[in-house]
């Protein structure tokens, strides 16, 4: 398992980037309220990560193999967090 899946992707949460990957694999629900499901709040301090990762699972479903790009997820997860 890559590292970077096992990293928080919201303190609000405390939920990693795998755990928010298998929250939106497993709903259809649209991302303000799957968003909901990973985080438990309103905030927008997430928004970033939790909105790209959300889009490429939405993307990936389409197809059959599950595309993340950890690399721009664990971009914007560091940058969320240098605020």
């Amino acid at each position: 398992m890559d590292e970077r899946s096992l990293k928080t992707i919201c303190e609000c949460g405390e939920k990693n980037v795998s755990e928010a990957v298998e929250i939106f694999l497993h709903t259809d629900l649209p991302y303000k309220k799957a968003k909901k499901l990973v985080t438990g709040c309103n905030k927008t301090c997430c928004r970033r990560p939790l909105m790209a990762l959300f889009q490429m699972v939405e993307f990936s479903k389409n197809s059959d193999t599950l595309q993340v790009d950890y690399d721009e997820i664990d971009f914007l997860i560091d940058q969320m967090n240098e605020r």
